[in-house]
């Protein structure tokens, strides 16, 4: 199926062994909000993007000053994971992150998806850093703070 999607080559061209466990670990996320197959793979894209990801103009809307410093926190936060990096982890990252600066948990996760996928939209961004994995998770999030 992937040949005759639109860059469904592309994805093709990067599935390993890695990349297929992070699509695995990430499809129940996926399925939850692609009605196609089409949607399933856009939403997957975020898994197969090289740095520095492609913002979308919506994402990009996302990332205003304000939120580039709302990152800056999430990222310190974040790098103090350094052994428990799992979904439940980093939303405790973030939550402190959130109470701290007074701000509403939405205020931190949104510029935080558009930071890991280059989207507005993507499964939870919870998800979305674990099946990043760590290394790549903070080096998405540098790139928008950098």
């Amino acid at each position: 199926t992937l040949p005759y999607l639109e860059g469904g080559p592309a994805i093709a061209a990067r599935l390993n062994d890695s990349t297929k466990a992070q699509l695995l670990a990430a499809l129940p996320g996926l399925k939850e909000r692609a009605k196609t197959l089409v949607e399933l793979v856009d939403g997957a894209a975020f898994l197969f993007a090289t740095r520095p990801l492609p913002i979308d103009d919506k994402a990009a809307l996302l990332l205003t000053d304000d939120a580039r410093k709302i990152l800056r926190s999430a990222h310190e936060a974040l790098n103090g994971l350094a052994s428990d990096w799992t979904a439940a982890s980093a939303e405790a990252a973030i939550r402190e992150v959130a109470a701290a600066g007074s701000h509403k948990l939405g205020a931190v996760a949104q510029p935080l998806r558009a930071a890991l996928t280059g989207k507005s939209t993507s499964p939870g961004v919870f998800d979305v850093l674990a099946v990043l994995g760590r290394e790549e998770s903070l080096a998405r999030i540098s790139d928008q703070i950098d």
